[in-house]
């Protein structure tokens, strides 16, 4: 069963492995797609630097709300092409809650501790 003392660290594991896949996909795209798309190398850019600010307690809303923008753009990027993408949502629903909850701050935790 899961301990609800545990919620702040599996919280903060969530994001720190979104923020680290969202970066690498980022560095991806521009160093194999970028060389040859400009495109795909100005949204990878900002996506990387977004990811790196989503990953920073002072940033991560500034940086979630800017890889939403990117995120949506390529959702529709790619459908206009065909190509169906779900996993972009999956992204954008896992950015959006972290970026919503923020940092979950020591004290939410211990006050679940005592529900």
């Amino acid at each position: 069963m899961f301990d609800p003392r545990q919620l702040r660290h599996v919280f903060l594991l969530f994001h720190l492995v979104l923020g680290a896949a969202l970066l690498w996909g980022s560095v991806h795209t521009v160093l194999h797609l970028g060389p040859s798309d400009p495109h795909a190398l100005v949204l990878g850019t900002i996506e990387a630097v977004a990811a790196v600010a989503f990953l920073m307690r002072r940033t991560l809303r500034i940086g979630a709300g800017v890889l939403l923008a990117v995120l949506a753009g390529a959702f529709i990027i790619h459908g206009t092409r065909g190509e169906w993408r779900p996993d972009l949502l999956v992204y954008a629903a896992g950015v959006l809650l972290v970026g919503v909850h923020g940092d979950v701050p020591r004290s939410d935790a211990s006050a679940t501790r005592t529900a």
